[in-house]
């Protein structure tokens, strides 16, 4: 028949956590916070006008593209009526 252990004085489960006993091998530093905040806040900033720039230059690019589509749409329709084309390749 197989022994069984008994629990060691002052080992219960309120004191452990897995295995361990609470906080054991570990410091508890306070950080300081503000430190981090301010890093956080300028990151944030800097992240926000990098957005601002390329949306910026994404309307800017579009406002370009369309200026030249229509740009070629105005010389296509100035320099002569185009002839239409059926589906064979013969105009009508």
């Amino acid at each position: 028949m197989a022994r069984k252990s008994t629990p060691k004085a002052g080992q219960g489960k309120q004191g452990r956590v897995k295995g361990r006993a609470v906080g054991a091998g570990r410091l508890v530093v306070r950080r300081e916070t503000s430190a981090y905040r301010a890093v956080e806040s300028e990151q944030t900033l800097r992240v926000r006008a990098e957005i601002d720039a390329a949306l910026e230059n994404a309307r800017r690019t579009r406002q370009e593209i369309e200026a030249h589509i229509e740009s070629e749409w105005q010389h296509r329709t100035a320099s002569g009526v185009t002839q239409a084309v059926n589906r064979s390749g013969f105009r009508k």
